[in-house]
């Protein structure tokens, strides 16, 4: 008799403990962020008549640009870049029309960490 109130103690118990805590907890990794930097970049405006605005073009590969930014008709702008990375950045003008060439590629090289 003494036995069976025990299987009905634990039992009860069980009940009481709620199912997450009986679950495993697994840890969610916290993603590692990726070092970056803040680079300006400055142009000359062009010459030409007609210009309304400029856009700068940046990739990890040279000619192979994967991210563009109109910046309107302001001749400055700031990219936030990987530490880690190469990019090469260049600038083309836009008329209403067209848009010119690209200009001389700048690269940004990776920023070696100093200890």
């Amino acid at each position: 008799m003494l036995s069976r109130r025990y299987e009905c103690l634990f039992i009860m118990l069980a009940l009481l403990i709620p199912a997450k805590a009986l679950q495993a907890i697994t840890p969610t990794p916290t993603p590692t962020p990726v070092p970056t930097r803040t680079v300006s970049f400055a142009w000359l405006a062009s010459p030409s008549a007609g210009v309304i605005g400029y856009k700068i073009f940046w990739g990890t590969g040279s000619g192979n640009y994967q991210n563009v930014r109109d910046v309107k008709n302001v001749v400055t702008t700031s990219l936030t870049l990987s530490k880690s990375s190469q990019y090469y950045v260049a600038v083309s003008a836009y008329t209403m029309s067209t848009s010119s060439r690209m200009s001389n590629e700048v690269i940004v090289p990776v920023l070696s960490v100093t200890w």
